[in-house]
């Protein structure tokens, strides 16, 4: 009898163990069951709030909206983002002591840093030292801004060189219209903005057309108010910073009295910066 006891005992105390062995099963696959129902509705939600983001980032339901947004939806909606630049001297990073302190290095960390798919942002730059306004046309610099098929042109008007060139006004005027038909005509959905270049310390010295770098400047802007183009006078936002900061514009430029030093590649960045936050004038 007491052999049939320890058996009956021995088979409550497995009975027993296989039960909490499913009991402790159950509830672990419960838990799983739970975990992967709050991982797919927080993966629901993510997506809800992602597509919610991107409708009210669309361009055509925000006409006024900051650059930094339409770049922010072009990250959002596409697998790349590029962002072509041309110009001169100043885009393509003379007087900076090194790639990391031009303005435009320092504006594509600062994009990356504000967008949601920073992987997606490729910054393509084919300015060229010493170029003029037709310099970039014989050197189909402006064909290959067309070939990267970009989502944002920024275009230095490369008025120092037309100044030191001798190109003359009417040239000036001719070439720019030429530069923008091509790209509003090959790339119209690009959103295109045009920019000064930097201040120099001599802007009112005349070239051999009698003409000085400030009649570049206000005959361009002429062309540009004439054309409706989107446009940032990058050369006077400097000069408002230059003295909100209380410094010469000898402190900002090379040797040269023409070409941003360090200082001025970082406060033309600021430039740009602010303007990419800020609401777009239609």
């Amino acid at each position: 009898m007491r052999k049939y006891g320890l058996i009956i005992i021995a088979i409550i105390c497995l009975a027993v163990l296989a039960s909490g062995q499913i009991h402790w099963k159950n509830k672990n696959q419960a838990a799983g069951v739970e975990a992967r129902e709050a991982e797919a509705k927080l993966k629901q939600k993510e997506k809800e709030e992602r597509e919610a983001l991107i409708q009210s980032l669309k361009p055509e339901d925000n006409q006024q909206q900051p650059l930094i947004d339409y770049l922010r939806y072009k990250s959002l909606t596409q697998d790349k983002v590029i962002v072509s630049l041309v110009g001169s001297n100043g885009t393509s990073g003379t007087g900076a002591s090194t790639s990391a302190k031009r303005w435009t290095a320092r504006l594509e960390k600062s994009l990356r840093a504000d967008l949601d798919e920073a992987k997606a942002l490729r910054f393509l730059n084919h300015s060229h030292e010493g170029y003029s306004t037709e310099d970039l046309l014989e050197g189909k610099k402006i064909e290959e801004v067309i070939k990267d098929d970009p989502d944002l042109i920024i275009f230095e008007k490369p008025l120092i060189n037309n100044h030191y060139q001798s190109l003359s006004l009417e040239q000036t005027e001719i070439d720019l219209e030429k530069i923008m038909a091509k790209w509003q005509k090959e790339r119209p959905n690009a959103k295109i903005l045009m920019i000064s270049p930097n201040s120099v310390a001599n802007g009112e010295m005349e070239n051999s057309l009698g003409l000085s770098y400030l009649d570049y400047m206000n005959a361009s802007e002429d062309v540009i108010k004439k054309n409706q183009w989107t446009y940032l006078n990058s050369k006077a936002g400097m000069e408002k910073k230059l003295e909100k900061q209380n410094l010469r514009l000898a402190d900002v430029l090379t040797n040269d009295n023409i070409h941003p030093n360090d200082r001025g590649h970082q406060i033309w960045f600021e430039v740009l910066q602010d303007y990419f936050q800020q609401k777009q004038d239609r």
